[in-house]
């Protein structure tokens, strides 16, 4: 399987719930990290994309410090 995150190699993991102890089959990115499951795959699915990228573009002015704002 192939990670959704940066297509590094995932591999089978247990996770246990916390509060009940039980296992669910999970998948670990060997390269960043990311964790799967059924559970968080079907939240992924059943929200859309964000509406609006609020990053900043490069060369974009920034707003002053607060140290700016003192002098």
């Amino acid at each position: 399987m192939d990670c959704p995150r940066c297509q590094g190699l995932m591999i089978e993991i247990d996770l246990r719930e916390v509060s009940t102890r039980d296992r669910v089959l999970g998948w670990r990115c060997l390269l960043c990290g990311e964790t799967t499951d059924s559970g968080i795959e079907a939240n992924r699915m059943s929200h859309g994309q964000p509406s609006q990228n609020r990053a900043r573009v490069p060369g974009a002015p920034t707003a002053k410090s607060w140290k700016d704002s003192v002098r």
